[in-house]
């Protein structure tokens, strides 16, 4: 009795334990979604508003140009934010953002060169997956935006 117990949880506990990690990493991607909806906030947020003599106004807006923890995020939001700082999987939850979009680091407990269509890069013999938002374009044609931001004196994000 004792030996069919053992040979049956040696064939079923590995694709249980397995599915377990999946459904986590899913869930860390999933909050990783919505934390870059937080960072958007953030990278647009303008910090500064100058007006030249000519009348022009210049904006200038945060940066994080390094990976940092949420809690680095919620310091660039004037409301207070609750957001994680670890992930489903109990990793770290790391952000930065640039002119472009945000970024949302995903650390798996494993290594693996492709994961869901992702960017990934490998960090400390493992894989981070990369979760960022698109770059939006407008439904106008991109010289008519040029123009607009030429008539405007204006340099936005």
């Amino acid at each position: 009795m004792l030996a069919i117990m053992a040979i049956l949880s040696t064939a079923i506990l590995p694709p249980v334990l397995e599915r377990i990690t999946e459904a986590k990493v899913e869930g860390s991607i999933g909050q990783a979604q919505m934390i870059l909806q937080i960072c958007e906030i953030a990278r647009t947020k303008v910090l500064a508003t100058s007006v030249d003599a000519r009348g022009r106004y210049t904006h200038t807006y945060g940066s994080l140009d390094n990976w940092a923890s949420t809690t680095v995020l919620q310091s660039k939001l004037t409301t207070n934010y609750d957001l994680a700082t670890k992930n489903a999987l109990g990793s770290q939850i790391l952000v930065k953002f640039d002119a472009a979009r945000c970024y949302v680091a995903v650390d798996l407990p494993f290594l693996q060169s492709d994961y869901g269509g992702y960017s990934t890069e490998t960090v400390g013999g493992k894989t981070r997956v990369i979760v960022t938002t698109r770059i939006k374009n407008s439904s106008y044609p991109s010289w008519v935006v040029n123009q607009k931001r030429i008539l405007h004196d204006e340099e936005t994000r």
